[in-house]
């Protein structure tokens, strides 16, 4: 009899014990981001820092990833002869416009492209983000961004998020909402 009450009491604590945690997992899978509703985009399997790279402005500036640190920030491999880069920068431009005062950055690399054209193609559609030059495709390869558009998101500590290829629609109500997610710490 002691045996018949031990195993229903355990079973009483199992049972318990999965009611419990089905009844909070809702909870858990809302703080997680879903990175899904930018349809390319693909979390990083492994939360880890991203490769350092510095590069230069058309202007001739040194820029670095780690000048990004504590934002969130869209990093983008494109090049002026890209049709869907030019598709999809217009609308990372009116993103970058509603986010940029809220820790969120853009920086934008020109890969395999001369920099006049660069500057041409910036300048004809009014982008302001940074932009970086990366004439023989070195960071793009870094980063394995072997077509174009690709785009990765990193967080505040350099850490990969997510990574994708092909265009976006960026200023899209689910991107928008994946932003200001990551933006709120949610991940």
């Amino acid at each position: 009899m002691r045996t018949r009450n031990g195993r229903h009491l355990l079973f009483a604590i199992v049972l318990l014990g999965a009611s419990a945690a089905s009844s909070f997992s809702p909870v858990w899978s809302q703080s997680k981001i879903d990175y899904k509703v930018v349809p390319i985009l693909q979390p990083m399997k492994e939360v880890g820092p991203t490769p350092e790279f510095s590069l230069s402005t058309p202007d001739g500036k040194k820029i670095s990833l780690k000048d990004f640190r504590g934002k969130i920030v869209l990093l983008n491999f494109w090049a002026s002869w890209c049709v869907p880069c030019r598709e999809e920068m217009p609308a990372m431009e009116k993103l970058y416009q509603e986010y940029k005062q809220k820790n969120f950055a853009i920086l934008a690399i020109a890969v395999k492209d001369r920099k006049q054209d660069a500057i041409d193609f910036v300048k004809e559609l009014k982008i302001s983000y940074p932009v970086a030059l990366d004439p023989e495709a070195q960071v793009g390869s870094l980063y394995g961004a072997w077509g174009l558009p690709a785009t990765y998101l990193i967080g505040p500590n350099g850490e990969g998020l997510a990574r994708g290829w092909g265009p976006a629609e960026w200023y899209g109500s689910g991107a928008r909402k994946l932003v200001k997610d990551l933006l709120d710490g949610k991940r």
